[in-house]
């Protein structure tokens, strides 16, 4: 008799062990999908006399413009540019390439551009200075009006 229930008791584990399979791959598939949907983060830092342009855009046509916009920043200084950009069919949207661009020569020393799927941010020297509010408009304008965006004071 315990020969018959463990035989009709190991179909009802092994079903389970399945089902309990089956879960974690749809909850994995839905993290995965739910993170490439978000698309990788957009970041750009002007510091130690260059700037480190990291994270992904969407095209090679981005990536250029936001490297010729380094380069010019820094003087026609190419070697100066640490361009980490991956291209990323899924990356954060850049709507306008040349605004991000025109922000990029207009950074100074210590600003930190973040962009992350819903909101953007910038670290700048001062919050109110004419050079952070032409900042603030090329920020929307390179994001688009469906992306916040926040200045805040560096350190």
């Amino acid at each position: 008799m315990k020969t018959q229930r463990r035989l009709h008791s190991r179909p009802v584990v092994i079903a389970l062990a399945i089902a309990c399979v089956m879960a974690l791959v749809a909850a994995w598939h839905f993290t995965a999908q739910t993170s490439a949907a978000a698309g990788p983060p957009l970041e750009i830092r002007w510091h130690g006399n260059g700037i480190v342009l990291q994270g992904a855009v969407r095209d090679v046509a981005t990536q250029r413009a936001l490297a010729e916009g380094a380069a010019a920043r820094l003087g026609g200084e190419t070697d100066q540019v640490v361009d980490w950009l991956d291209i990323v069919p899924s990356a954060l949207p850049v709507a306008d390439a040349a605004a991000l661009a025109d922000l990029i020569r207009l950074g100074q020393e210590g600003w930190h551009l973040q962009r992350r799927p819903t909101d953007g941010w910038l670290a700048v020297q001062s919050l109110s200075d004419e050079r952070s509010t032409k900042a603030r408009a090329l920020l929307r304008s390179a994001f688009g009006a469906d992306v916040s965006i926040e200045l805040v004071a560096l350190p």
